[in-house]
């Protein structure tokens, strides 16, 4: 028979928070290839980034609604670490455009005003 004892710690579905973890990690290395000037160059590009972004913004909260309709479905209680996940992942996926685009203005502008 179906147990789901596994899947919940102290009353709280807990089966998903490791794709939560996934993409939190995900984020942060976004995070710091955006923030290092020559990972930057080598590695991202405008659509990359915002991309990103956007997959992880639907895909986490299409988690959260899924792991509600669960936690509803199995008579848990909900996971409230998972909301804090999801905007942790809110948050850096609406932060890493907005900075890849200050730093990419900021380095256009300085490359113009040197002098050849």
């Amino acid at each position: 028979m179906y147990t789901y004892d596994s899947f919940e710690t102290l009353g709280a579905f807990t089966l998903l928070r490791p794709i939560f973890v996934t993409f939190i990690i995900a984020a942060l290395f976004m995070f710091f290839i955006i923030i290092i000037p020559k990972l930057r160059r080598k590695m991202t590009s405008g659509l990359s980034v915002v991309g990103l972004s956007f997959v992880s913004i639907i895909a986490s909260a299409q988690l959260l609604y899924y792991d509600a309709i669960i936690v509803d479905e199995l008579g848990l209680g909900g996971d409230e670490i998972t909301t804090y996940m999801f905007f942790v992942i809110l948050l850096f996926s609406i932060i890493n455009p907005i900075i890849f685009y200050i730093r990419r203005k900021r380095t256009e502008v300085s490359q113009i005003n040197l002098p050849q």
